[in-house]
């Protein structure tokens, strides 16, 4: 990638356009901003004519008066939401297809079809893995060290219904879901971190998918990039699920 929206030029994410500067998506003009570099926003990667989030996506609700920042670790229920991009925290789980779906709307970005988010995490090459074909155990957040997250949060294996697969506590046990960014291997050539471990990531399709695997498995379902489930309708939820935004470039 050596055009402009490459990671190495004006738009690489370190530097005066990074998202932890004057123009970060955390600033006065947050979420649908101005601050826009080339063909996407400064929080967003360009990839073959769309945008994508460079992180996996957070969310804040609003309080009838404003917009605060909503912990990661509860259910979406009938709270008002919109995404914004997980930048040094943990990024939301416990959330549907429908509500990511939602969720990116109110963001003035749309949740990202399967093909998008694929060319994302294999670029061009068409590589295996976001950062490459072979596989650095070190590099994302796919090696859970536990046994399963949700029988070593409650201790015994009857733990298999929506109620105790979307309890608050899986995900704030150590070991388990990181800050956004946090494993800096875990990167695109063109700057988009964690689309492989730390949550799968809901898509728009028809099979109800989502991708990339999480940080207690990203292997069952396909190695890196292609890890995909198909297992669970889009208003399915629990503790590994999440998603990212995309919109069209422009």
């Amino acid at each position: 990638m050596d055009d402009d929206d490459s990671v190495d030029d004006d738009d690489v994410v370190d530097d005066d356009d990074a998202v932890d500067d004057d123009d970060a998506v955390d600033d006065d003009d947050i979420v649908n901003d101005d601050d826009v570099v080339g063909p996407c926003p400064v929080d967003m990667a360009h990839i073959d004519g769309f945008c994508i989030d460079r992180y996996e996506g957070g969310l804040e609700e609003w309080t009838g008066t404003e917009w605060v920042a909503a912990e990661p670790w509860y259910l979406v229920d009938a709270r008002t939401v919109r995404a914004v991009p997980a930048v040094g925290v943990p990024p939301q789980g416990y959330i549907s297809g429908d509500e990511a779906a939602v969720a990116c709307t109110e963001s003035d970005k749309r949740l990202c079809s399967s093909d998008e988010w694929l060319l994302a995490c294999q670029g061009l090459a068409g590589r295996t893995y976001p950062y490459g074909d072979a596989h650095d155990p070190d590099a994302c957040n796919d090696t859970y060290g536990g046994g399963h997250p949700v029988i070593d949060f409650f201790g015994h294996s009857d733990v298999w219904d929506m109620t105790h697969m979307n309890d608050p506590g899986i995900n704030q046990q150590a070991g388990t879901l990181a800050p956004g960014g946090s494993f800096d291997g875990c990167v695109t050539p063109e700057g988009v971190h964690d689309l492989h471990g730390n949550l799968h990531e809901w898509v728009v399709d028809a099979e109800g998918i989502f991708r990339g695997g999480f940080y207690a498995d990203a292997v069952i379902n396909g190695p890196g990039c292609t890890y995909r489930t198909t297992a669970h309708p889009t208003s399915y939820h629990d503790y590994s699920t999440g998603f990212r935004c995309c919109r069209d470039a422009g």
